[in-house]
């Protein structure tokens, strides 16, 4: 169990460095200096870059360590292809389910009313970060609410994913824009309307995914969190 909680551990923090931007895409893991940093021996060490391999998070190198998978144009667009499909069919699945049940609308009331107040604040630091954890809400919330468990499952397996580029992605320059596309998503799901809520969230990915696209041809662009190179292979 020591093992266990150990191996657990230091997947979780490896996990969110790298999620964060802290660790960057391409970046080396030694097995020895990661355990010295996070005071755990190589085995717990070597099974958590077991469980971020199967999450396509790192590639293992031999039996020293882990490389830190790159973020790639072609990756990107691969991504945002599959969250469209998924997570405009979700939120469509969501609308639905609200004709059927309207306290499901519950938090997407709640979400779209701090998101409102927050469009009237003055730019600021606290005011990114409470929109970035209102879209991390808002994605919960879908992922909870959707019918298909299947469905549910993949698009939180994504997360990870998405996550390394949020620096990006959410950046102070299109914090205005995301916030009224989170808005149009959000009254989608409240008033029902499947294929407005499926239309609202594949503009919304598509805006996102232009956004990465146009920071590779833009590499002096200053974001919010660190800088993420990608690749064009």
């Amino acid at each position: 169990m020591a093992g266990d909680s150990k191996s657990d551990r230091v997947y979780a923090q490896l996990k969110s460095e790298i999620m964060s931007g802290e660790i960057p895409p391409g970046a080396s893991l030694s097995a020895i200096a990661t355990g010295d940093r996070l005071q755990a021996s190589r085995t717990p060490v070597r099974q958590a870059f077991v469980r971020l391999e199967a999450e396509g998070l790192v590639t293992l190198v031999d039996r020293q360590g882990a490389r830190v998978a790159p973020i790639s144009i072609s990756g990107v667009r691969d991504l945002f292809e599959l969250r469209t499909l998924l997570e405009s069919t979700a939120t469509g699945m969501v609308a639905d389910a609200v004709r059927l049940d309207s306290s499901i609308a519950a938090p997407f009331q709640q979400i779209l009313d701090e998101l409102e107040e927050l469009e009237a604040q003055a730019p600021s630091t606290q005011r990114w970060e409470r929109f970035y954890t209102l879209a991390e809400e808002f994605d919960r919330a879908v992922i909870a609410h959707t019918r298909n468990v299947q469905l549910s499952r993949s698009i939180a397996e994504l997360r990870p994913h998405s996550a390394r580029l949020r620096s990006i992605a959410h950046s102070t320059d299109r914090l205005a824009a995301s916030l009224a596309e989170h808005k149009h998503m959000c009254r989608a799901i409240i008033d029902g309307a499947v294929a407005a809520a499926e239309e609202a969230s594949a503009v919304h990915l598509k805006a996102t995914e232009q956004t990465i696209l146009d920071a590779v041809m833009k590499p002096t662009r200053v974001g919010r969190g660190p800088q993420i190179d990608l690749i064009t292979a």
